[in-house]
C-alpha cells in the first residue's frame, strides 16, 4: 500500500531535509509538503521508471528548491535585522574545524552539494542517489568527488570566507542531531 510504503521513508526524508536546509522547522515543513504533495500525484508513481525512495528524495528536492525561491522573492528586512547582520558576538563557536567544514559543503553549487549530502551524510550509493537527482551514477560519483576536492580547498583555504548558513543552533549540534537521526534510521533498516 502506498501510504505504508511512504510512511516507511519518512524518517530518510526527515534526515535529508534537516541536512539541506539546515533548518528543523523548515525541513518538517517541506517534508509535509513532499508527501502532500506525492499524497496528490500517487497515480503517476510509476515503479518501473524508479523506486519510491528516489521518487520521494527527487520530489524533496524540487519542493525545497522551490521554497528557497520564493523566499528571496519574500526576503524583507527591517533595520534590526540589518543590524544584527552587521554585528557580530564574540563567539568561538563558528572558529570551530566542524563548522567551518559544514560552511565549505554549504556553499557548494547545488548539484555537487546535493549528490555530496545524499552518499556522505545519507549513505545512498551512487546509483540511488542518481535515481534521486536523475542522472546517472557516473555523474553523482563525479560530483561528490569534485565537492571532496572544493570543500576540503575552502577548508584549508586561509583567503577564503564562509558566508553563514541559516543553521538552527550552532553548526555542531545541527550536524550531530543529522548524524544521530541518519545513524538512528540505518540502525532501524
Amino acid at each position: 500500500m502506498f501510504s505504508d510504503r511512504l510512511q516507511a521513508i519518512l524518517p530518510d526524508l526527515r534526515a535529508y531535509a534537516r541536512v539541506l536546509t539546515g533548518n528543523t522547522v523548515l525541513a518538517d515543513d517541506v517534508v509535509q509538503n513532499t508527501c502532500l504533495r506525492a499524497w496528490q500525484n500517487r497515480s503517476s508513481f510509476d515503479p518501473e521508471k524508479g523506486p519510491l525512495r528516489a521518487w520521494m528524495f527527487r520530489i524533496l528536492r524540487n519542493e525545497y528548491y522551490q521554497h528557497m525561491r520564493g523566499a528571496r522573492l519574500r526576503r524583507t528586512e527591517d533595520d534590526s535585522q540589518i543590524d544584527q547582520r552587521l554585528t557580530t558576538a564574540c563567539d568561538l563557536e563558528p572558529r570551530s574545524d566542524l563548522s567551518r567544514m559544514l560552511k565549505a559543503v554549504h556553499s557548494l553549487k547545488e548539484a555537487q552539494r546535493d549528490a555530496f549530502l545524499l552518499v556522505v551524510a545519507a549513505g545512498f550509493t551512487y546509483d540511488e542517489a542518481g535515481d534521486v537527482l536523475g542522472c546517472a551514477a557516473g555523474t553523482v560519483k563525479s560530483r561528490v568527488s569534485r565537492a571532496r576536492d572544493i570543500a576540503l580547498g575552502r577548508y584549508h583555504s586561509e583567503h577564503w570566507v564562509a558566508e553563514e548558513p541559516d543553521f538552527v543552533g550552532s553548526p555542531i549540534e545541527q550536524l550531530q542531531s543529522d548524524l544521530d537521526h541518519i545513524q538512528a534510521v540505518s540502525k532501524a533498516a
